[in-house]
């Protein structure tokens, strides 16, 4: 009999442990949609305990020879201290602030408030079939129940399909905006580089600054080799004859015969050699140097050649080709002598013996090349009184064709007087053409 009595108390408390804890994971970790809402926890709890409590009068009734082994100390029962609720800490109740009777709590069922959503008609255990919160009241309540979870997916069907579509015409704006941003870039680009064309200056133009600088610098400091070689004469020459035809009215500027004498020209464009030495029918002025360096047969001979080559360039007869390649030689043998002798004459003496001799022999050049005419025809037009001034020295030269070419040693002084009269005369024909040009 006490096993049969033991096994039913057991069983029984058994079943107690099973309802009570089937309460409360309902109403710990419960649906927020089911009978685990939070807001009926303290109810729900209530209600188990006393469905323990009857369970175990009903087994203390119908046995009476059991002894519980927890009678008459309720402390050793976790779930029968403090009421039985273990969310309830020491009778307090989180969820009813206010007075007793009339509850401010819209959670709190039973008759003392009937406007509550979890009250029943009198039974503060049956759940408000019209309470939103309630688990078995309406059915649009929980909207994961019958047709609202459907129309929760076709919701989301269509949600996700509206995002796809903003997301495609979202990529085409994006597209067409890098479009643009290229089509920009492009423009943008085009304009630097018109803008770096329209101020990139050309070729012509830079040409034009540099000679317009070179041109000032030998209007104002030319250096004595470029005036002696003739290279400042010929480049005021070249700036003169791009605006000569404008220059009308301007003042004359005398030249002396003296000078115009001692002027060298030559063809445009071919080498830099003129008749020079020999242009006064081939008489020579030997340096002291070669008097002493070369016998007076030596120094005869050369001459007879000279004076042979120049008389049949001033007749435009062709030029004995004997005769050039004779006193070609003879230069390069007395140029030999001279730099063995270096050390038997002075600075001064050597310089001039060394000039004469490649003096000498751009003069057989310039006759062997067919430039000696020029120089024929320049003397021509100076001792018939065709040249007086620079006007008519720069109409001559441009006409003909002609350039200025070395100065020998004794027409420095003269071509430093031609220089000063073409610079005069350059500057002011380039003031007169600004003007007239309004600049």
């Amino acid at each position: 009999m006490s096993t049969l009595m033991r096994r039913t108390g057991i069983g029984i408390l058994t079943l107690f442990g099973l309802l009570a804890g089937q309460h409360v994971a309902q109403a710990q970790f419960g649906s927020p949609y089911g009978g685990g809402n939070p807001f009926t926890a303290q109810r729900q709890y209530l209600y188990n305990l006393q469905v323990g409590r009857a369970a175990m009068a009903n087994s203390m009734v119908n046995n009476p020879g059991y002894a519980s082994p927890f009678a008459g100390t309720p402390a050793y029962n976790p779930y029968m201290a403090y009421g039985g609720n273990p969310y309830a800490g020491f009778g307090a109740n989180p969820y009813t602030p206010g007075t007793p009777g009339v509850s401010l709590d819209p959670t709190a069922g039973g008759d003392s408030n009937p406007y509550a959503p979890l009250s029943g008609a009198g039974d503060p255990y049956v759940a408000n079939p019209y309470s939103p919160l309630s688990p078995y009241g309406s059915p649009y309540s929980n909207p994961a129940l019958g047709p609202g979870f459907t129309l929760m997916g076709a919701a989301d069907v269509m949600r996700a399909y509206g995002t796809v579509i903003t997301k495609q015409e979202q990529a085409r704006i994006m597209r067409q905006e890098v479009h643009q941003a290229r089509l920009v870039t492009a423009k943008n680009k085009f304009d630097l580089d018109m803008y770096i064309k329209e101020h990139t200056p050309t070729f012509n133009q830079e040409q034009e600054k540099i000679t317009k600088s070179i041109l000032k610098r030998i209007q104002e400091r030319s250096n004595p080799a470029e005036v002696v070689e003739g290279r400042s004469h010929n480049f005021l020459l070249d700036d003169v004859d791009k605006n000569y035809t404008k220059g009308t009215g301007l003042q004359d500027i005398p030249l002396e015969e003296s000078v115009l004498k001692h002027l060298n020209v030559k063809p445009a464009g071919i080498g830099n050699s003129s008749l020079g030495l020999l242009r006064d029918g081939g008489k020579l002025n030997w340096p002291s140097a070669l008097v002493e360096l070369l016998t007076p047969e030596a120094r005869n001979d050369i001459e007879a050649k000279a004076q042979t080559l120049a008389n049949n360039a001033s007749k435009g007869k062709e030029p004995d080709r004997n005769a050039l390649k004779d006193l070609r030689l003879q230069v390069e043998q007395t140029m030999a002598q001279l730099l063995k002798k270096a050390n038997s004459f002075g600075t001064p003496e050597y310089m001039d013996a060394k000039r004469f001799l490649n003096d000498l022999d751009a003069s057989r050049l310039a006759i062997e090349r067919g430039n000696a005419k020029a120089q024929v025809q320049y003397q021509e037009m100076v001792s018939k009184g065709e040249i007086q001034n620079v006007n008519q020295l720069i109409s001559a030269m441009v006409k003909n064709g002609w350039r200025f070419g070395p100065a020998l040693q004794s027409d420095e002084g003269a071509y430093r007087a031609l220089h000063s009269a073409l610079v005069a005369y350059d500057v002011a024909l380039n003031q007169q053409v600004a003007a007239a040009d309004g600049n």
